[in-house]
C-alpha cells in the first residue's frame, strides 16, 4: 500500500529532465485508505475539530499547523509527495515526536486529510486561528488559502535556480548543429507553469501607475489599475562554495526581478508587508526575457517566506507528552510512514 511522504526541498541536478522536474504532468488521486480511516478515528483528529486549552497540546497541535502551513503553498501535482523546509522537518521530528507519538506520521495525515476532501476544513481553521494566539508562528494566509481551495503548483521542484539552469543548458548554450528554435522549445516546455517561488525579497507593492503626472508605471504590461508587486531574487556567487584561497573579490551577479500582477484576492493582508520583507510567489509563471533576468507571474498570491535557518522551537518533548491524544493510534502503519526522509 502507498503513502504519500514527506520530503526535503532540496535543488534538483541542473541535467534533470523534464519528466523529472514535472512527472507525468498529471495530479495524484488521493483516496482514502486504512491509514486515513484510522487518522479520522484518532484522538488527535478530533482535538484539530474541537480545540485544546491543555498547555502540551497547544505545542503539539500548534507546531503541526505551523508545518502544515509552510507545506500549503508548495502542494504540488508532481506526485504524491509533501516537502518541508529541512529546520522544520527536524523540529517535528525531535521536538513534536514521543516515543509514543510519531509526529511525522500525524502530519503526513494531516496532509493526505487535505487532500482527500480537496480543501483544509473549517474546524480545523477555528481550531488553528484559536491556537495562534499563543504559538504566533503559524502563517494562518496560507491556511485560510488551503481552507478555500487547494492551489497546487506544478511541480515544488521548480524554482528559480533551475529554471536559470535549464535556460542556459537549453537555450543559450545550445550548439550550432541544432536545428529547432531551442528558445520557442524551452518556452514550451517551462514557461505557462503554476509555481510556488520563496527567497525573494519584496521591492514595493503598489497600482500599476499611480495617479499624477509623469508617474511610471510599475510594470509596462500591466493595465494601469491593475496592482502589482515588483520582487528581487538574488543568485548566489557561482564561487560561495569554494575555497577562496587568493581572496577574489565575488562575482557580480544580476538580480532577478519578478513582476507580480496580483489576483484580486489575497489570503495575506498586503498592508502588512515591508520593503525588504523575505516573500513567497504562487502565480501562473507567464514570461520571461531573453536573459532570465525578469520574471512575469499572473494572479499572483503573495505570502510571507519565513527563513527557518536559524532555527524554531515548536515545542518540547516533556510537555508533548503530557498531552493526552498524544498516542500513537495507527499502530500497524507507522513502519510505512518515514522515519526519514527522502531526499
Amino acid at each position: 500500500m502507498k503513502h504519500a511522504l514527506l520530503i526535503l526541498l532540496v535543488a534538483l541536478p541542473a541535467f534533470a529532465q523534464k519528466e523529472e522536474i514535472f512527472g507525468t504532468g498529471k495530479p495524484p488521486n488521493f483516496r482514502e485508505e486504512k491509514m486515513d480511516s484510522k487518522f479520522v478515528k484518532s484522538k488527535f483528529s478530533k482535538m484539530l475539530v474541537t480545540g485544546t486549552e491543555d498547555p502540551g497540546c497547544v505545542q503539539l497541535l500548534g507546531g503541526l499547523f505551523v508545518a502544515l502551513a509552510e507545506i500549503a503553498p508548495v502542494i504540488h501535482k508532481r506526485d504524491e509527495n509533501f516537502v518541508l523546509p529541512p529546520e522544520l522537518q527536524e523540529a517535528v521530528q525531535s521536538q513534536l515526536s514521543t516515543p509514543g507519538f510519531p509526529a511525522v506520521a500525524y502530519l503526513v495525515a494531516m496532509v493526505r486529510k487535505i487532500m482527500i476532501e480537496k480543501r483544509l476544513p473549517d474546524e480545523w481553521l477555528a481550531t488553528a486561528v484559536a491556537l495562534n494566539k499563543k504559538v504566533k508562528l503559524i502563517d494562518l494566509a496560507k491556511l485560510k488559502m488551503i481552507n478555500e481551495q487547494i492551489k497546487p503548483a506544478d511541480s515544488a521542484y521548480f524554482t528559480i535556480p533551475l529554471l536559470r539552469e535549464r535556460y542556459a543548458e537549453e537555450a543559450l548554450n545550445a550548439n550550432s548543429a541544432v536545428t529547432t528554435d531551442v528558445v520557442a522549445a524551452f518556452h514550451d516546455t517551462y514557461v505557462d507553469r503554476d509555481i510556488a517561488w520563496g527567497g525573494a525579497t519584496l521591492l514595493d507593492i503598489g497600482i500599476n501607475q499611480p495617479k499624477g503626472k509623469g508617474k511610471k508605471k510599475r510594470y509596462r504590461d500591466a493595465a494601469a489599475e491593475e496592482l502589482v508587486a515588483v520582487l528581487q531574487w538574488m543568485p548566489q556567487d557561482p564561487r560561495m562554495n569554494q575555497v577562496n584561497l587568493l581572496a577574489q573579490a565575488p562575482v557580480k551577479v544580476d538580480p532577478v526581478i519578478i513582476y507580480v500582477r496580483l489576483a484580486s484576492k489575497q489570503y495575506a493582508d498586503l498592508e502588512k508587508f515591508h520593503r525588504g520583507q523575505r516573500v513567497m510567489v504562487k502565480g501562473q509563471f507567464f514570461e520571461m526575457n531573453k536573459s532570465a533576468t525578469e520574471l512575469e507571474i499572473r494572479e499572483g498570491l503573495l505570502f510571507s517566506d519565513r527563513d527557518w535557518s536559524t532555527g524554531v522551537l515548536l515545542g518540547r518533548p516533556q510537555d508533548v507528552a503530557t498531552c493526552p491524544v498524544a498516542l500513537n493510534e495507527l499502530t500497524g502503519t507507522a513502519a510505512q510512514q518515514p522515519g526519514g526522509f527522502a531526499h
